[in-house]
């Protein structure tokens, strides 16, 4: 029995914590009995979508175990410089997005008939906390970790560890932005795709690559809350364009 608790990964009980969020916000979204914005966004969300992504995201709990990389509310050093880079990064990057957003598509709190991609408030909050540990699950926990440990472990037999890993988290880096690629591509627009890389969306997804390598994979988790609060929750809320 002790060599069993012995394997499993210490920061178990925080896995299974955000797997109760999850679960928590989509029997809110199920289950709450008035209308709400979101309600056909988060009906996509189906339990067998939840069951996948909590598999994935423990088989990759097992694989950052198996890789050595950084536990989780192990060291609180490490942990506090974590959640310091974590936090003003992820500020950061939502106050550039911002900026970006406004210069683009000039909107403000009295403009009328323009279209608004955030949800209201306040159900922006559950939902965009939903999304966070969802797309971290499948990103960074999942895809990033068990590929990692698939070709550094079984297939190169843990050689190049570090060329492998950043291998790994820059195609991984590519899911978010891989639908305007394919736009660009099929318009054959060959500069945006070769710009696509240097774009803060997928450099985004690197920089969290290096937050799991760093600190763990709670980390990239903290960042994209730190960024949707920016972008999604304050913005997307409080410069609403207005009926």
């Amino acid at each position: 029995m002790t060599t069993r608790r012995r394997r499993l990964p210490p920061s178990l009980p925080l896995f299974v914590g955000l797997c109760t969020v999850v679960i928590a916000i989509k029997l809110l979204f199920a289950f709450y009995p008035g209308d709400f914005p979101i309600k056909q966004q988060a009906e996509a969300f189906g339990w067998p979508m939840i069951a996948m992504l909590i598999a994935i995201g423990l088989a990759g709990l097992f694989a950052d175990r198996a890789l050595g990389l950084p536990e989780p509310l192990t060291d609180r050093r490490r942990e506090w410089r974590g959640v310091i880079w974590s936090v003003l990064t992820g500020f950061a990057y939502g106050v550039v997005t911002v900026i970006i957003d406004v210069i683009r598509q000039p909107r403000h709190v009295l403009s009328t008939g323009a279209a608004w991609d955030h949800v209201a408030w306040p159900w922006s909050v559950p939902f965009y906390l939903f999304g966070a540990i969802f797309l971290e699950f499948l990103l960074r926990l999942g895809a990033l970790c068990i590929l990692f440990w698939f070709v550094h472990v079984v297939v190169l037999r843990r050689r190049w560890r570090t060329v492998v890993f950043w291998i790994v988290a820059a195609v991984v880096a590519l899911y978010e932005i891989m639908p305007f690629i394919q736009r660009d591509i099929a318009e054959k627009h060959w500069d945006r795709v070769a710009l696509s890389l240097l774009q803060p969306l997928y450099l985004s997804n690197v920089f969290e690559g290096w937050l799991l390598w760093r600190f763990g994979w709670l980390m990239p988790i903290v960042f994209r809350l730190a960024f949707y609060l920016v972008w999604h929750v304050l913005y997307g809320g409080l410069a609403r364009p207005s009926a």
